[in-house]
C-alpha cells in the first residue's frame, strides 16, 4: 500500500504534478511516519516551491529519523541559505560532508556560498573538490569559470580550460569557455571563430546571452559595427527571455511618481534637522549606470583613507523601511520629528555595519548609481552627506547600458533596447535636476572623459571635495582592482586595466541607431556641455 503510493508519487513528480505528488507522499507518511527519504522529498518540494521556511521542519524530521542522512543535511543547508542564514547553511553543509565525504552537492553549495561572500580561496577549493568527485558536472565548471573570469585571474582561467578539456573533452561548453577566454586575451578573431562555430541549447538563455554579448564586443573591437549591433540585439533578446516576468514599467512609474511630487509647485522645502558634522555621514556616489562610477570606485578605494561599499542594498533597505513608515506619502517628510530622524539613520548604519567595521578616520562611500533617484530621502536624513555625481556623454552612457547586462530587476530591464534606455535616462536626469534645484545638497560633479583625459587634475579636485590629500596609490588603481576578488558590475573586465580612451565617443560607430531618440539625447548633451 505504502510502496504503491510512493511509486505513484514519483510518477506525479516526473510529470511535474507537484500537488498530486505531495499529497501521495503525505499519505505514505500518514501510514508510516518513519520514512526519512519521504520527508526529504517533501522538503525539496516545499523548497522548490519557494517555501524555504516550511521545508526546514521536513528536512529536520528526515535527519531526526536518520542522523547520517547526508542528502537531507545538504538540503537543510540550502534552505537556510535561501533564508540568508549563512551560519546555519555552512554548519549543515559541513555536517553533510562529515557524514558522506563524497557528497558533491554539499561541496558545490559550499563553493557557491563562499563565492557569493567573495571568499575566493574557499570558493575555488570547494568547487575544485566538486569537480574532483564528479568530473562531468557542468554547473561546477560554469561557476568556477565565472569565478576566475570575474576576478580577472586569467592565468588560472588558462589552466582551468586545460583541465576542462581533459575531463570533458572538446564539448560545446568547453568551446564556449575557450571563446570567452580568447576574448579576454584580446584575440577577437579567435573568439568569433570559436563562438560562431558552436550551437548552444536554445533553452540555456544565460549562456546564449553571454555568448552573443562576447561576439558583439569582439566585432565591435575589430570595427565591424553592423555585426556587433546585430549580436547586441540578440544578446538582449536572450536576456529578456530569462526575465520576461519582470515588469520594466514598474521602475518607470516609480521615477515618474517622484517627478510629479517634487516638481509640483505646491511642494514646500522640507525642514531638515541639523546633525553635528562629527556624525560621519556617508558619501554617496551616484549617476546613471555606465557613467564611470565603477572606475571612480576603483580609484577612490585605492586611497588609504577611503572605503567603498560597492552596490550594497543599504539605501534600498533604508528606503523600504522608510516607505513602510510613511505609507509611501512623501508629504510626511516635510516635518520629521527628531525621534524618527535618528531611528531611520540608525537603520542605515546598522545595515552598513553588516559589511564593514567603522573607523572614524575613514570616509565611507556608498556607491550605487541609481541611488540618484532617492537623493531627496537620503538628504533628509543625512543632511551632512556629500554626493559625487558621475557624468558621461549621454550617447555613450545609453549605448553602454544597451551593450551590457546587469542584475535582473525592473530598472535594468529597460536597457534591452535603446529607446527604453533613453526614456529612463531622460526621466532620471529630469528628477536629478529637480532635486538639485530643491535641496541644498553638497555635490561634486565629475565627468568620465575628464578623468580619462586629465586624470591628475580631475581626481585632485575630487579628493579636495572629500577633504583628502593626494595619494599616488590612486594612479595605480588597477593594481588594487586585481586584488578585490569578484567584481559584481558589468565593468569588471575594464577596471582591471590602466585608463584607455576607446570608450569615449564610441556611440559614433552606431550613430544611425540613435535617429529616433537623438532629440532627447541632444537636450542632455547641451545641458551637460558635451
Amino acid at each position: 500500500m505504502i510502496q504503491k503510493k510512493i511509486d505513484l508519487a514519483f510518477e506525479a513528480l516526473k510529470s511535474n504534478n507537484l500537488i498530486k505528488a505531495k499529497k501521495l507522499f503525505e499519505d505514505a507518511i500518514s501510514i508510516d511516519p518513519n520514512l526519512p527519504a519521504v520527508y526529504n522529498i517533501l522538503g525539496n518540494i516545499e523548497l522548490n516551491s519557494g517555501n524555504a521556511q516550511g521545508s526546514i521542519k521536513l528536512f529536520q524530521k528526515a535527519i531526526e529519523l536518520n542522523p547520517n542522512f547526508s542528502g537531507a543535511l545538504c538540503n537543510l543547508g540550502l534552505a537556510f541559505k535561501r533564508l540568508k542564514n549563512e551560519k546555519s547553511a555552512l554548519e549543515n553543509y559541513f555536517q553533510a560532508i562529515d557524514k558522506d565525504p563524497k557528497n558533491f552537492k554539499a561541496y558545490f553549495n559550499l563553493g557557491n556560498l563562499y563565492k557569493e561572500k567573495n571568499d575566493l580561496n574557499n570558493a575555488e577549493k570547494f568547487l575544485l573538490k566538486t569537480i574532483d568527485i564528479t568530473p562531468n558536472m557542468s554547473e561546477a565548471y560554469i561557476n568556477l569559470f565565472e569565478l576566475y573570469d570575474r576576478s580577472n585571474q586569467l592565468n588560472k582561467l588558462d589552466d582551468f580550460l586545460k583541465s576542462a578539456k581533459i575531463n570533458l573533452g572538446e564539448i560545446t561548453l568547453v568551446k564556449y569557455f575557450s571563446g570567452i577566454y580568447e576574448y579576454r586575451k584580446k584575440n577577437y578573431l579567435k573568439a568569433i571563430n570559436i563562438l560562431e562555430s558552436i550551437k548552444l541549447n536554445n533553452k540555456d538563455f544565460n549562456l546564449n546571452t553571454i555568448a552573443s554579448e562576447i561576439l558583439a564586443q569582439s566585432y565591435d573591437s575589430i570595427g565591424k559595427y553592423d555585426k556587433a549591433y546585430k549580436y547586441f540585439v540578440e544578446s538582449n533578446n536572450s536576456f529578456k527571455n530569462v526575465y520576461n516576468k519582470i515588469d520594466k514599467n514598474y521602475y518607470i512609474k516609480y521615477v515618474e511618481k517622484r517627478i510629479d511630487f517634487f516638481s509640483n509647485k505646491k511642494f514646500k522645502n522640507w525642514n531638515i534637522l541639523n546633525v553635528q558634522k562629527k556624525s560621519n555621514d556617508p558619501v554617496f556616489l551616484i549617476g546613471f549606470p555606465r557613467s564611470g562610477t565603477t572606475l571612480l570606485d576603483s580609484i577612490l578605494r585605492s586611497h588609504n583613507s577611503v572605503e567603498v561599499l560597492e552596490e550594497k542594498p543599504l539605501v534600498e533597505n533604508f528606503i523600504k523601511e522608510l516607505e513602510r513608515n510613511i505609507n509611501n506619502d512623501f508629504s510626511k517628510l516635510e516635518n520629521i520629528n527628531e525621534s524618527f530622524f535618528y531611528k531611520m539613520r540608525e537603520i542605515y548604519f546598522e545595515e552598513r555595519n553588516k559589511y564593514i567595521k567603522t573607523d572614524r578616520d575613514k570616509i565611507y562611500i556608498d556607491k550605487l548609481p541609481l541611488n540618484i533617484v532617492h537623493v531627496a530621502e537620503i538628504f533628509s536624513f543625512f543632511p551632512n552627506s556629500k554626493f559625487i555625481l558621475a557624468l558621461r556623454n549621454p550617447y555613450d552612457v545609453v549605448l553602454s547600458c544597451f551593450m551590457q547586462h546587469f542584475g535582473p530587476n525592473s530598472a535594468m530591464l529597460n536597457f534591452t533596447n535603446l529607446k527604453d534606455t533613453v526614456n529612463l535616462y531622460d526621466l532620471v536626469m529630469n528628477l536629478w535636476l529637480i532635486y538639485f534645484e530643491k535641496f541644498p545638497i553638497k555635490i561634486h560633479t565629475i565627468k568620465y572623459e575628464e578623468t580619462v583625459q586629465n586624470f591628475d587634475h580631475s581626481i585632485t579636485e575630487l579628493l579636495r571635495f572629500l577633504e583628502l590629500e593626494w595619494s599616488d596609490n590612486v594612479k595605480e588603481y588597477y593594481k588594487t582592482t586585481k586584488k578585490r576578488g569578484i567584481i559584481d558590475t558589468p565593468s569588471y573586465r575594464q577596471v582591471s586595466q590602466p585608463l584607455y580612451k576607446k570608450s569615449i565617443g564610441r556611440w559614433k560607430n552606431y550613430k544611425d541607431e540613435f535617429s529616433e531618440v537623438k532629440h532627447i539625447l541632444d537636450k542632455w548633451t547641451k545641458k551637460f556641455n558635451y
